[in-house]
């Protein structure tokens, strides 16, 4: 994701509930994050579906990584026979 602008990228509730299709437009269009604002703090933050889905795919990548370093950890492996089983299966 792109870093956000501050100068183009926070943006008032009011500017939001006004021109909600513009906002996000943007956000998709640039690729960055607008942030809205609500009496001078932020409250939400409006991304590109795009780029929301790039992020939960990173996300859950990341947490299977970090399950599997756990696991290796303990020392805790599938037997050799299950491991070949699952290779064996997604060649087909």
């Amino acid at each position: 994701m792109a870093e956000a602008l501050f100068s183009k990228d926070v943006r008032p509730i009011t500017d939001f509930k006004a021109k909600g299709s513009a906002i996000v437009e943007q956000a998709r269009s640039t690729g960055r994050p607008v942030l809205i604002t609500q009496r001078g703090r932020g409250v939400a933050v409006v991304v590109g579906l795009e780029e929301y889905e790039r992020m939960r795919e990173e996300l859950a990548f990341v947490r299977a990584v970090e399950a599997g370093l756990g696991q290796a950890r303990k020392r805790d492996f599938a037997p050799e026979s299950t491991i070949k089983a699952l290779l064996t299966r997604k060649r087909r």
